[in-house]
């Protein structure tokens, strides 16, 4: 993770742009306007309605739906163990210990914890109902206790962020995670997480020009496994 401020910045503004794939914008309607207007008042007025319109659909635009933010990471890891998934035998680490930006130094916990607070409240502006798992640094949080956060508000998604790591600094891009079709704890989700993934990673590329990776599919991740809801993680 080798950012600059500016673009961190710019990371998690742009990142606020996936909540456009989780629903679409109705089209704005015109009213007819009278033969006595001159063209120039025709355009004004038309001009004020459509922004209104904008507006009031913005707010309208997550109505009835709650999304579940997971700021990736905490202040100290918890390298004691859980199941990676409910009934599994295989263990994994409770939560690790995140990756650290090579130019800032900031930690991943932290930029994690602020792309995840903007986007909270830009969700919050446009009418969705959001939970975080965590909105400080001092918590003690596995990814199986957040996955059930999630399931506990049946969220209509599930939203992890996280910034990768490489000791290759020359590598750069974005990437989502899911479950495979195959999962055997909830293969059932996988078209919607799969959407959800795709959707957001595309949304990235094309809005914030970051390189894009790939949907990786995979069911080694403990906060993917234990859920019964749509779930993505973002890899910045």
């Amino acid at each position: 993770m080798d950012l600059t401020k500016n673009m961190m910045k710019k990371l998690f503004i742009l990142l606020l742009i996936f909540i456009l794939s989780l629903t679409m914008l109705a089209a704005c309607g015109e009213k007819e306007v009278g033969a006595e207007e001159s063209e120039e008042q025709q355009e004004e007025i038309q001009n004020n309605e459509s922004n209104e319109d904008d507006e009031e659909q913005l707010k309208l635009i997550g109505t009835g739906k709650t999304i579940v933010i997971d700021p990736g990471h905490q202040g100290k890891g918890n390298p004691e163990k859980e199941p990676i998934a409910p009934g599994a035998t295989e263990m994994k680490a409770k939560v690790a210990s995140g990756t650290t930006g090579r130019t800032t130094g900031v930690p991943e916990y932290q930029l994690t914890l602020d792309i995840s607070l903007k986007l909270k409240e830009a969700l919050i502006a446009q009418g969705y109902e959001v939970l975080m798992t965590r909105e400080t640094n001092d918590v003690n949080i596995s990814n199986a206790e957040r996955a059930q956060i999630a399931n506990k508000a049946n969220a209509d998604a599930f939203i992890r962020i996280h910034a990768n790591g490489s000791e290759d600094s020359s590598v750069n891009g974005t990437m989502t995670l899911c479950q495979t079709e195959n999962n055997p704890y909830n293969g059932y989700l996988f078209k919607k997480s799969y959407a959800l993934s795709e959707n957001i990673l595309d949304g990235i590329v094309q809005k914030a020009g970051s390189k894009k990776q790939y949907v990786m599919k995979t069911d080694t991740m403990s906060g993917i496994n234990w859920c019964t809801v749509p779930v993505t993680i973002v890899e910045m």
